[in-house]
């Protein structure tokens, strides 16, 4: 630092020291706060979708009539109430959602494929679109703690994607 009739200052080099050693630190700082973010983000996306799952359940358990979700696309799914209009015990489409609400995710779900479908008895047992038991894996392929959801016959669990299956935490 120079001193020259009382006026202190940095020096041209001493500026571009310190803006080389900054960019130097965001380089590093700023990729690893995005990675974060988006683990946070996707972490926080999978647990909501948790949430939505075990409220489809106890609502189905609580009022005797069934709840379920119906997956549009792997960005965006649907939760309603099962009016079974036919009595065929099969989930048939659209025509079958009452009070449907439709919810977007941030980031695509890897499984389960658009058009699958959980439905949730009044005992609150998962069951499939032809209302056969079932079990079903919900995952977002972005490495967290949690993301992936379990969903067995009497179960939903979070837990973490091995590439195979979802080990509940």
């Amino acid at each position: 630092m120079i001193v020259e009739d009382g006026l202190e200052g940095f020096t041209l080099l001493e500026l571009l020291i310190m803006i080389a050693i900054l960019t130097i630190v965001l380089s590093i700082g700023v990729p690893n706060l995005t990675a974060y973010i988006r683990k946070y983000n996707a972490e926080n996306e999978i647990t909501s979708l948790y949430s939505v799952l075990t409220n489809q359940r106890f609502k189905s358990m609580n009022t005797g009539i069934p709840h379920g979700v119906y997956f549009d696309s792997n960005k965006k799914f649907t939760v309603f109430t099962f009016n079974d209009r036919n009595y065929n015990m099969k989930f048939d489409g659209y025509s079958e959602e009452k009070n449907g609400k439709s919810i977007d995710l941030r980031y695509p779900l890897s499984s389960p494929e658009p058009g699958a479908v959980i439905l949730f008895d009044r005992n609150g047992m998962a069951r499939n679109r032809n209302w056969a038991l079932g079990s079903f894996t919900i995952y977002i392929n972005i490495p967290s703690k949690y993301n992936c959801i379990a969903v067995s016959v009497s179960r939903i669990a979070l837990g973490e994607w091995d590439g195979n299956r979802c080990k509940s935490k």
